[in-house]
């Protein structure tokens, strides 16, 4: 029985060329992705823009103008 490997067979089974093909897929991939019009491309998001140049922390004018009202209300004699 001869265990003995060929030089073809070695260079298909090399841990080596298994990482750079790996690399080179991986850096395809990533550059095909990154292509605009691309099936890959990542899909952009059409939300809308923000109503205004404030914070989005930032509490509404409506909303404080309701926390203010139901507060005052509190204190009125009825």
């Amino acid at each position: 029985m001869n265990t003995s490997i060929s030089a073809a067979q070695t260079r298909v089974c090399s841990r080596r060329t298994f990482l750079k093909g790996l690399l080179f897929g991986a850096a395809g991939a990533v550059a095909v992705s990154a292509t605009p019009g691309s099936p890959l491309a990542a899909v952009k998001n059409d939300a809308s823009p923000l109503p205004g140049p404030g914070s989005i922390f930032a509490p509404r004018r409506q909303d404080l103008e309701r926390h203010w009202r139901q507060k005052l209300a509190r204190f009125r004699l009825s």
